[in-house]
């Protein structure tokens, strides 16, 4: 439970500051971009501001007076002083981006900012301020384009609202000519520019990032991984030491009863006394043996190569191992004839394969099929142990290879044995660079594949 504590604390730690780190991003990239806006409307304000950019503005709206005069005077209609007006502003327009431009470029900013200035709305009022008349009415009318870009206004800024003031000089009466425009900025790629700016910030985020889920990662499989193989150490002991706790208590038993005055004299008891410190001694040297041969790697095995048909040499391991059975053990041969030998060492695959047998029928095998056939595409001896037993949980497939593993239910084990058969047998298949798989269900049985490759 500390450890599954442990690994949710990381995790919810972790995801706060990813969290905490996107939010600073985030705000950092609002900050940048609210600076760009604020860096392009001072330029343009130096730019717009000029003597040259105000003298071409007056350029426009002396004519707009001399063709409202005209109008006042019936001489033009409404819509023609409108078009006129779009006509001036359309030859000053090329003088203006020139102008423009050259101001752009010599300011601080370094990506490229466009402007568009449009009228929206042009009234004249009367001496009490009331309106007399309406040339262009944003509320009817479209907006009239005047100077720099033509540029969708959905998708610019609106930086300044503005109005032209103008007394009339009417013989009638006093009128005021309100022009109003608008000026919008388009950031061109402003998007790309700020995630360039930001990209060594960026990269060194996600660096970061990644390097913290990778140290999380490694931490969490290798506390894991520690724990798993304190677990199987102790559980290793634990066993180890009831295996021996056996023969030692016989050997103390047998030891005393040789040493009482009743067995002094009696020869048949000695005999049978001497032939169990024998057998109990032999037995305690298996088990040491089993631990020190069985734990070896596959480059510490030494092979002894021969070649040999595998059909009788799987029949003699067969029927070697048949004799120690019981009778509800039914082995079942299926083997596909072929002239190509295998090369191997007889010995320690016979092991490999009495192993795999043992554990068919330790783990409730009732009914053994061993399988044999040769593969001509791929080059490979193919030999399958399969058994009805109890099957392996699919969590515990990929840990029955390893040292010591032994599969447990409920912190108890239900069947004898040191973990090392099956890492042994891995071990051996791996030293003829061969492979050995498992494929098994729970309740339902395993299968066992073994291949070896053409040497």
């Amino acid at each position: 439970m500390k450890s599954r504590f442990l690994i949710l604390g990381s995790i919810v730690t972790l995801i706060a500051i990813s969290a905490i780190q996107a939010y600073l991003i985030y705000n950092t990239y609002e900050l940048k971009k609210k600076t760009f806006a604020m860096d392009a409307r001072n330029s343009i304000a130096k730019v717009y501001t000029t003597q040259e950019v105000d003298s071409l503005s007056w350029i426009y709206r002396n004519d707009f007076l001399n063709q409202l005069e005209l109008y006042e005077n019936s001489k033009i209609s409404k819509s023609e002083v409108l078009k006129n007006l779009e006509t001036t502003t359309r030859e000053i327009n090329k003088s203006f981006l020139k102008l423009y431009e050259e101001g752009i470029k010599k300011t601080d900013i370094n990506f490229d900012v466009k402007i568009k200035v449009s009228v929206t709305d042009i009234i004249i009022l009367d001496s009490l301020t009331t309106v007399d008349e309406k040339i262009l009415d944003s509320q009817k009318d479209s907006a009239i384009f005047i100077l720099g870009n033509n540029f969708s206004s959905k998708d610019a800024m609106l930086i300044n609202k503005s109005t032209w003031q103008k007394e009339l000089e009417d013989s009638k009466q006093f009128k005021d000519l309100h022009f109003k425009t608008q000026i919008y900025m388009n950031l061109v790629d402003w998007e790309n520019v700020i995630i360039k700016e930001l990209s060594v910030l960026l990269i060194l985020s996600v660096l970061l990032f990644a390097f913290v889920i990778g140290l999380l990662s490694y931490s969490i499989h290798n506390l894991i991984k520690q724990k798993r193989l304190a677990e199987i150490k102790t559980d290793f002991i634990n066993n180890i030491t009831h295996e021996l706790k056996t023969p030692l208590s016989t050997l103390a038993i047998t030891t005393k009863t040789l040493t009482n005055k009743y067995a002094e004299g009696q020869t048949e008891i000695a005999k049978e006394t001497i032939q169990v410190i024998d057998r109990q001694n032999k037995r305690l040297q298996n088990l040491i043996d089993q631990v020190v041969n069985n734990s070896v790697g596959y480059d510490e095995i030494d092979l002894s190569l021969k070649k040999f048909k595998t059909i009788p040499f799987l029949n003699d391991i067969i029927n070697d191992y048949k004799i120690t059975l019981n009778e509800n053990v039914e082995i079942v041969r299926n083997f596909i004839e072929t002239d190509e030998k295998i090369i191997a060492d007889k010995f320690y695959l016979g092991t490999a394969i009495l192993n795999l047998l043992s554990n068919a029928v330790k783990y409730e095998g009732t009914k053994i099929e061993i399988s044999y056939s040769y593969n001509e595409k791929v080059k490979q001896h193919i030999i399958l142990v399969s058994d009805n037993g109890i099957g392996i949980s699919k969590r515990h497939q990929k840990l029955i290879f390893e040292k010591f593993f032994r599969v447990s239910e409920k912190d108890r084990h239900n069947y004898k044995g040191l973990g090392l058969g099956l890492y042994y047998s891995k071990q051996i298949i791996k030293a003829h660079k061969g492979i050995l798989e498992v494929e098994s269900k729970e309740n339902e049985g395993s299968v066992f594949k073994i291949i070896i490759p053409k040497q």
